[in-house]
């Protein structure tokens, strides 16, 4: 009897064991996606940005100063490139995933062409900003609303805005169209914009490592919160669209394996105001202005001066 005891308590320390490392390589796993998601990191830039982001820096600018909605600690930095000639008509630059504002320096340059002012800020843990971890354009949105005062306070009440974003900054400005924005705000373009952070992330996580994502974001999303300051599994573009009044034109690359392109039909069936799509042909992710730069600049271009006269 004695003899069986001992074995027993030798087997619960085993499956003890066995639970515990299972735990460890649960949270372990977690804590990696965690910080490969939302931890501050940047990009190099490829060589048509390297020779974008030289311009940018022999180009007159403003530093603008703003802080995070709810975090007063987190100082948000934002770059204003005024146009050549003046004008009343601003577009707020957002930018990608482990991306910033100098980063953005192709779609800025295209704008400065076009004639407008551009506002890019570095969002939430990027570029010159504060903040150690990215919000994913979720409470980036908020953010962008105190910028669009921002530019209103110093540019007049006669200003006229629109938003644009590539990839993440598609979803950040999809995200403020929901949100209830001065008339001074008169349309939108996102170019590649996900659909949700939990859409985003399971595709990531199944497509490109190949195990199973809802373990990963059911944990994750309680694990990441007190980091990030909120459940990414709350975090839903598509009912932001639902609340959007501004006319917004969506452009995807028909290629797109990072944010798989039915995102987009996807954002579009959601939005219940004027809107159009682009699907641009042989194209992967957030390369749209790069393969099709003449049209790319013809259509954005047309479609702000719709809206911005």
């Amino acid at each position: 009897m004695a003899e069986k005891r001992k074995q027993s308590r030798r087997w619960l320390k085993i499956l003890i064991g066995i639970l515990i490392a299972v735990i460890i390589i649960y949270l372990g796993i977690c804590f990696y996606f965690i910080n490969y998601g939302f931890g501050r990191k940047t990009k190099t830039p490829d060589q048509p940005t390297r020779e974008a982001i030289e311009w940018l820096d022999k180009t007159p600018q403003q530093t603008w100063h703003e802080t995070a909605v709810g975090n007063k600690d987190i100082k948000l930095v934002a770059r204003y490139v005024p146009a050549a000639e003046k004008t009343n008509k601003t577009i707020v630059v957002a930018h990608g995933w482990h991306e910033n504002s100098q980063l953005m320096a192709r779609y800025i340059k295209m704008f400065h062409q076009l004639g407008y002012n551009v506002l890019a800020p570095d969002d939430r843990g990027s570029g010159r900003s504060g903040g150690k971890y990215l919000s994913f354009g979720w409470l980036d949105r908020l953010d962008y609303v105190k910028w669009i005062h921002q530019i209103i306070d110093r540019e007049g009440s006669n200003v006229e805005i629109g938003l644009f974003g590539v990839s993440m900054g598609g979803a950040t400005v999809m995200n403020v169209s929901g949100q209830k924005l001065p008339l001074q705000v008169k349309c939108v373009v996102e170019d590649c914009g996900f659909s949700s952070i939990h859409q985003e992330f399971y595709d990531v996580i199944t497509h490109d490592f190949h195990i199973p994502a809802g373990p990963i974001l059911a944990g994750g999303a309680y694990l990441a919160q007190p980091m990030i300051g909120f459940n990414f599994n709350d975090a839903n573009t598509l009912k932001q669209l639902a609340k959007d009044k501004l006319p917004i034109l969506f452009i995807h690359g028909d290629k797109d394996d990072f944010v798989r392109t039915y995102m987009v039909y996807q954002n579009y069936r959601a939005t219940k105001a004027p809107k159009e799509i682009w699907i641009t042909k042989n194209t992967g992710h957030a390369h749209s202005l790069k393969n099709h730069y003449q049209a790319y600049k013809a259509r954005v271009g047309a479609f702000f001066a719709q809206y911005l006269k």
